[in-house]
């Protein structure tokens, strides 16, 4: 008890600790707000520099912060928002009762399960193989994964840093931050608003809406 208490005098409080870490990764080069006061020595571990080439927050904050501006300024405004693609309804009962039985099972020594298998649960595998592909595909070549983000960034340390990254313009942000995270693109140019090294592949009514490696006339 008496060396708990020790510990607990000595360590600095839950909020400086975290404001010690949050400081560190965001400038890793500079000692963090209140480290000498904490007794904490910083390593001086280099973050990417890659991260100092990106422009711009987020872009789905963005289209939420204009679309609230939009809707204060113009109150009787009838939005259609087709910039994030977030979900409006509520999950439908015949899908909730299912995640609402399979988090059940885990609560049970029959039910529990530990890590799923890494390429997803075969029934599931074969339900998508035959009600979304109609058969078409073997249960074996599906692969259940965490979401896009995670595997846009697994292809791009598969590929590494050498190689040039085309993307339809516009795009979802992810495909085009993590190519430049990766070092895979040059600096933003400040006139075009488009990073060297990516081939940019212009989707508008001007072009049929389809996908070209060369650019429209004036595009």
């Amino acid at each position: 008890r008496d060396q708990a208490q020790a510990c607990r005098h000595r360590a600095p409080p839950m909020a400086a600790s975290l404001a010690i870490a949050a400081t560190a990764f965001a400038a890793p080069s500079r000692p963090a707000v209140g480290a000498e006061r904490a007794g904490v020595q910083m390593s001086g571990v280099a973050r990417n520099a890659n991260f100092g080439k990106l422009q711009a927050g987020y872009l789905f904050p963005e289209i939420g912060r204009r679309r609230s501006a939009y809707l204060a300024a113009n109150p009787d405004a009838n939005i259609i928002s087709l910039g994030i693609g977030d979900t409006t309804q509520p999950v439908p009962s015949h899908i909730l009762s299912g995640l609402v039985a399979g988090a059940s099972k885990l609560g049970t020594k029959e039910g529990y399960s530990g890590y799923g298998a890494e390429q997803g649960m075969g029934p599931l595998r074969e339900k998508i193989a035959s009600a979304l592909y109609d058969g078409k595909v073997d249960a074996t070549e599906v692969f259940v994964s965490d979401g896009s983000k995670c595997d846009i960034g697994r292809l791009q340390m598969m590929f590494g840093s050498g190689v040039t990254s085309a993307v339809q313009d516009p795009s979802y942000p992810v495909y085009v931050d993590t190519s430049v995270i990766m070092g895979q693109t040059a600096d933003m140019d400040a006139t075009s608003k488009q990073y060297g090294n990516i081939v940019y592949m212009p989707c508008q009514p001007r072009c049929t809406l389809s996908l070209s490696l060369s650019r429209c006339a004036g595009g």
